[in-house]
């Protein structure tokens, strides 16, 4: 059981990183009897650990701490269509262990593939774990679908039993959409940090959006916020739009298809996949670039609706398509031209945003089961 002083030095060292104890009693305003009190209880129950020496201006050496072995680690997952990323890691952020996989296009079912895949890998990186972990305290897992609130997805929940036992019992796993993950990656880390509003935008085989308003992310009261894909496309006088059919057009399959229909003969092969397009329009392939300057009006048509909704003054691009800085100049040219002064920015992880997300989530929640499980 843990008085007020010991959890405010345990939440301060998982949140802030080592410290010595002058600088935790000065950051918390603890008299140093407090203080002593606080560390002898942590210690004694190896929720914190000597991590070493720090010398001062005057020369003298103080022992700095850290979180100790009884803290626990959690799991974040990314749970993709093509790939899994597991990472397990300590409370204060630090990793230590991942692994990863790739899933074979030739699945029948790449839902029920990835999630027997995580399974396997969690199992492996706990095996893997250095001496004194600690216990797994939570785990968070990243899906390409629409999470309701009650942590549930939308289809196909009982594909998820072989991930839950894959952990040790009574260790909470929370399902989050991936967008949502990335959304809050970029938020602490990457080019939105210090915004407190922001859009999100990913780009890839789906289309999506993580919406942060207020420096809060907005869910939605079935969870479906940001779901942009899910809208009817086209609107015409000729077509019947369909539900869904905006990530039919959008989508990365819809774009090579519609590159390699009208590639022009005389430009040699059409390209494999979306790297090698943007890689051959980044060589200045003449076919490559024209394709890609289409595919960026159309992403910044979006973006200025999605400017024109919620004025987020900040849009943040990422996804496997959507990070791919030769987008960049025709889109903010769009999104001039279509709507107001808004900035647009390439997400500064690139692949790491989501299970970076996953993995904050996690510690969070790894903090919060582990201060409640200590409350006296």
């Amino acid at each position: 059981m843990l008085p007020e002083s010991a959890r405010s030095v345990l939440r301060l060292l998982a949140t802030d990183g080592p410290a010595t104890r002058p600088m935790l009693a000065e950051r918390l305003g603890l008299s140093k009897p407090t203080m002593s009190a606080a560390m002898s209880t942590l210690t004694a129950q190896e929720l914190v650990a000597g991590h070493g020496e720090a010398r001062g201006a005057t020369g003298r050496s103080a022992q700095v701490y850290a979180l100790g072995r009884q803290a626990g680690y959690v799991v974040g997952l990314d749970i993709g269509n093509t790939q899994v990323r597991v990472v397990a890691a300590g409370l204060d952020g630090r990793t230590l262990h991942e692994a990863h996989q790739q899933i074979p296009a030739s699945s029948r079912s790449r839902r029920t593939s990835s999630v027997a895949a995580a399974a396997d890998l969690v199992e492996t990186v706990g095996r893997k774990l250095p001496d004194g972990a600690g216990p797994l305290r939570f785990a968070v897992a990243a899906m390409p679908a629409l999470i309701r609130p009650t942590g549930s997805p939308d289809r196909d929940g009982s594909t998820l039993d072989r991930l839950r036992e894959a952990l040790p019992q009574g260790v909470p796993l929370r399902l989050e959409n991936n967008v949502n993950c990335a959304t809050i990656a970029e938020q602490h880390h990457g080019v939105a940090r210090g915004r407190e509003s922001f859009v999100y935008l990913q780009a890839g085989v789906k289309i999506g959006v993580g919406i942060v308003a207020n420096d809060r992310l907005l869910r939605g009261a079935g969870g479906g916020a940001g779901e942009i894909g899910h809208l009817t496309f086209p609107w015409s006088d000729t077509d019947e739009p369909r539900r869904g059919g905006l990530e039919r057009h959008l989508g990365s399959t819809a774009l090579l298809r519609r590159v390699r229909e009208g590639w022009p003969t005389d430009a040699g092969r059409a390209p494999r996949d979306a790297a090698d397009l943007f890689a051959r329009a980044g060589h200045g392939e003449e076919a490559a670039r024209d394709a890609v300057r289409n595919h960026a009006v159309d992403l910044g048509r979006l973006v200025s609706s999605v400017v024109a909704m919620l004025d987020p003054g900040l849009v943040v691009m990422g996804g496997g398509v959507g990070q791919n800085p030769e987008l960049l100049p025709e889109i903010r040219r769009t999104v001039k031209r279509l709507a107001w002064p808004t900035e647009v920015e390439v997400s500064s992880l690139g692949q790491d945003a989501t299970l970076l997300g996953a993995v904050g989530i996690a510690t969070e929640f790894g903090l919060d089961a582990l201060l409640d499980s200590h409350t006296s």
